[in-house]
């Protein structure tokens, strides 16, 4: 008979050995030794990697219906009740799937304040991999401006908060990404985590007078260029922008390559990556160049866009209940709902009677 000697890596593994084993140069204990220094080294071909995704923007954009896009996912897009999470997994060079976590706030700027739960979640991942998806409708431009800055500024509020002293260690990652010697850097304040400015419902702005389209466009980019962000316009209608969208999102979500191009001609769908925009190339022709600072520039270009388009606030309305709207039904609870609805209603009427017969 064989003899089989057992022993245990240093993670507690089993390794058998045969008799035969034995009279090789190495030891039972080498062998354990060199097989965990083995795995040691491999960690990143056997681990997922994980990011974020959050989705925000105007009410009724289109973000879900894009995540659904992004996710192959074919469902009827259904309004966003307040903070809806998803998920998506790509195999990618490790021998385990890649994961991407979804985060999608809806209602406009009115839940902003949960904006707490997502990045805490992220922040286990670390927030340097979390992008952020600011969808905005080119087709309202009165309430663009609005939206765009109530928006961000409770994101960064909410980062703060989250991150406390290690912010400026995403400021300085934010940094890299544009450039630290980028021929801008005084008008620049590079966002803390990866930005895309995604202008949604291109189909009815490209309608727009060219003026408008004009002011809108070089608005955006001077946003987009101040914080660092991409920035592309889109629409479900056409395949060609839905493909783009797509290649942006599968860059953040599972390090697909960059999108290559560029387009910063206001009469096309605009596509212009991170750090590749210039003050001189948006400004070039129309007047005096913005004073120096990030914060000047972006006040130079809110009170233009404002003046043009004054701001009018987001109808900002709670939701109709859920439970009556038909495209969130579910049997089981709704069973349970109407019982205990009926039994409300009956201890209703019979306080009421009770109330009458009192008076009387």
């Amino acid at each position: 008979m064989m003899m089989v000697h057992t022993a245990r890596d240093t993670d507690g593994n089993c390794i058998v050995a045969s008799s035969k084993q034995w009279l090789c140069s190495e030891s039972l204990l080498e062998i354990a030794q060199r097989l965990c220094k083995e795995k040691k080294q491999l960690p990143a071909a056997t681990e997922s990697k994980e990011c974020s995704i959050l989705f925000m923007g105007n009410k009724g954009v289109g973000k879900t219906s894009l995540i659904y896009r992004f996710l192959d996912r074919n469902e009827t897009a259904k309004p966003t009740l307040a903070l809806e999470y998803a998920y998506g997994r790509k195999s990618g060079k490790s021998l385990v799937k890649d994961v991407c976590h979804i985060w999608e706030l809806g209602g406009g700027t009115l839940f902003s304040g949960l904006l707490q739960a997502p990045l805490a979640s992220c922040q286990s991942q670390g927030l340097k991999n979390l992008t952020v998806v600011l969808m905005l409708d080119l087709s309202l431009p009165k309430q663009l401006w609005l939206t765009l800055e109530t928006l961000i500024q409770a994101l960064l509020s909410a980062l703060r908060r989250q991150t406390g002293s290690h912010l400026q260690e995403l400021q300085e990652e934010a940094w890299l990404r544009v450039g630290k010697d980028h021929q801008d850097k005084e008008y620049l304040d590079p966002f803390p985590v990866q930005l895309v400015i995604l202008g949604g419902k291109y189909d009815l702005f490209q309608e727009f007078d060219p003026e408008k389209k004009k002011i809108v466009c070089r608005s955006l980019r001077y946003v987009a260029h101040t914080l660092g962000a991409t920035l592309l316009f889109y629409s479900h209608r056409d395949t060609g922008l839905v493909k783009k969208a797509k290649d942006v999102l599968n860059h953040h979500a599972f390090g697909a390559l960059p999108v290559k191009g560029i387009s910063q001609d206001y009469n096309n769908p605009l596509l212009i990556p991170a750090g590749s925009d210039s003050m001189e190339q948006i400004g070039r022709g129309f007047g005096s160049f913005p004073q120096k600072g990030a914060g000047s520039a972006l006040e130079r270009w809110k009170h233009s866009f404002t003046t043009h388009f004054p701001q009018e606030a987001e109808t900002n309305a709670i939701p109709d209940d859920p439970a009556k709207d038909l495209n969130f039904r579910e049997p089981l609870i709704d069973s349970l709902r109407a019982q205990k609805d009926e039994e409300l209603e009956r201890y209703r009427q019979e306080a009421e009677k009770r109330q009458q017969h009192q008076q009387n």
